[in-house]
Parts: C-alpha cells; sequence; structure tokens
C-alpha cells in the first residue's frame, strides 16, 4: 500500500488595518467632512450676503420711485427745504415735495401710508436731501442752484445694504409743465 503523505494547504496570511492605517483613514475622512461643511457654510453666508443686497437695493429703489416724481420744491406755499404744514414725520402721505423727505428714517420700512413692510425686521430706510452744485453734483451747497442730491440708504442690522443717489432738478419741473 502506497501512502500519501498528506498534503497541508498554507493558507495565505491575511493582512488586517493596523491601527495606525485605520487611525490615518479616520483623519483623513474626518479632514474631508470638515472641508466640505467648511464650504458649504461659506456659500450659505454668500448666498445671504447676496439676497440681503438685492433686497437692500430693491427697497431702495422703491423709496426712490417714490420720492423722484415730486415737486422739486413746495408747489404750494413759499417754498421752504423740508417740512411745511401740515406735513409731518409720522406719516409720508403729504410730502409733496423731494425736500420733505430729508432725514426721514423708518424701522422697520413702512409704504407712503404708513404700513410696515411684512418679514422686514432689522431693515431700515433712511433719506438724505442736499442741495447740489449744478457742475459738479457730488459736492454738496448751503444754498438753492436747481439741483438736488437725494439719498436712500438701506441697511439691515445697522450695516449698509444698499445706498441710492439720484438728483432732482427744478429745470425739470419747468420742462414738465410746458
Amino acid at each position: 500500500m502506497i501512502t500519501v503523505p498528506a498534503v497541508t494547504t498554507r493558507r495565505p496570511a491575511q493582512r488586517a488595518f493596523s491601527m495606525i492605517e485605520a487611525t490615518v483613514s479616520i483623519v483623513i475622512v474626518a479632514g474631508m467632512l470638515v472641508a466640505a461643511v467648511t464650504t458649504v457654510g461659506a456659500a450659505t453666508r454668500a448666498r445671504q450676503t447676496m439676497t440681503g443686497r438685492e433686497l437692500g437695493a430693491l427697497l431702495a429703489q422703491q423709496l426712490m420711485s417714490e420720492i423722484l416724481p415730486l415737486a422739486y420744491e413746495e408747489p404750494e406755499d413759499t417754498p421752504a427745504f423740508g417740512l411745511e404744514p401740515p406735513e409731518s414725520t409720522d406719516s409720508r402721505a403729504a410730502y409733496d415735495d423731494v425736500d420733505d423727505y430729508h432725514g426721514w428714517s423708518a424701522s422697520p420700512p413702512e409704504d407712503k401710508d404708513g404700513t410696515v413692510l411684512p418679514d422686514l425686521d432689522g431693515w431700515q430706510r433712511s433719506v438724505t436731501v442736499e442741495w447740489a452744485k449744478p457742475n459738479d453734483p457730488k459736492q454738496a451747497v448751503g444754498s438753492d442752484l436747481g439741483l438736488k442730491s437725494i439719498t436712500v440708504t438701506v441697511s439691515r442690522n445697522d450695516v449698509d445694504a444698499a445706498t441710492l443717489v439720484a438728483l432732482r432738478s427744478l429745470a425739470r419741473d419747468y420742462a414738465v409743465a410746458e
């Protein structure tokens, strides 16, 4: 009888992850996760900032479109810069010339009739009207030379979101009247 020696099959050694390899893998994955979360957070903040600027610009445009069609100076009485009776800071409903808006401010923003615009807590609109120099409109002057600079500033939580400047001339009133 022939005996065949038993063949032992040698299994290759199974290699497992070492503790160092597992730790390094965890650190790499954690770093990638932190980078991804940081990127998403930055993108979200940038989108919120852009949305705030766009809303600020719209609020400024809305108020400026309310101011510009008005008369250059008081149409009824002797022209005076600023509010004349019965105009008051409580409501813009009686404002009839552009300089009536000088120094006006509201937080939260409101319509001309005083109705508060919804969902705008923390927002503020303010207006400055100044006499301007016709050959250098950025320069304010102390007397009326026929040109007014109107600046509407919109801010959110005391941070400027939009500023809009327009010029209004006395000559326009005469041109429209003819």
